[in-house]
């Protein structure tokens, strides 16, 4: 279960570091988390790859995918809390910074890279549509907690403060809640395929 959080914050902070150094070094660093992202895929599958023809502890298809996208949606978020922490920087195509630009550009390779698990997606088990649910069911827990809060905010922050605020920003804030709230679907999914495959070792080691 650590690793699995630990494998989540990492993938974030490459995201954030992406983005930083994006800002200030004033170049386009989408195409490095593109890379990056397509590159560690391919060198995962190919490791379970190698553990499915000798160990046979490789992950199944449903947790493959899951690992993917865990990884890919928490580099994306943490790209773009970099973005929405600075407010004298314009998100907007054309302003000055490739943030907008980058972010997209690893959206592109998420869904290049997603084409890699094309067979995995036809594959399930018998765990997968429990986990499934109860990773889609704590995602809209927190998207609507997300979404009350904000209304809260919203009205009864004062009004000099919200003067402050642009409806572009409120848009790129509400993406980044449905991005965080994949984020907690996927970070549950993830954590319920690893306490079960703990649990399946143990079993394994007892008998």
């Amino acid at each position: 279960m650590t690793k699995s959080l630990t494998f989540l914050v990492i993938a974030a902070a490459i995201g954030a570091l992406i983005a930083l150094v994006s800002i200030h070094a004033n170049f386009a660093t989408g195409w490095i988390g593109g890379i990056f992202l397509i590159g560690c895929t391919v060198f995962a599958r190919r490791r379970w790859s190698t553990q499915e023809n000798t160990t046979g502890l490789e992950p199944g298809p449903p947790e493959r995918i899951i690992r993917f996208y865990s990884a890919a949606t928490s580099m994306l978020f943490g790209h773009m809390i970099v973005g929405l922490i600075y407010p004298q920087i314009d998100l907007r195509l054309g302003s000055g910074n490739s943030l907008a630009i980058d972010s997209w550009t690893m959206i592109a390779a998420m869904i290049l890279a997603a084409f890699l698990f094309k067979r995995d997606m036809k594959i399930r088990d018998e765990r997968d549509a429990t986990i499934s649910a109860e990773g889609t069911k704590l995602g809209y827990v927190v998207l609507i907690a997300e979404l009350i809060i904000l209304s809260l905010v919203l009205g009864f922050l004062p009004p000099h403060l919200m003067n402050k605020v642009s409806y572009f920003d409120l848009g790129n804030i509400l993406i980044a809640g449905i991005v965080f709230s994949i984020l907690m679907k996927c970070a549950s999914q993830l954590l319920a395929y690893s306490k079960d495959t703990h649990v399946d070792i143990n079993k394994a080691i007892e008998g």
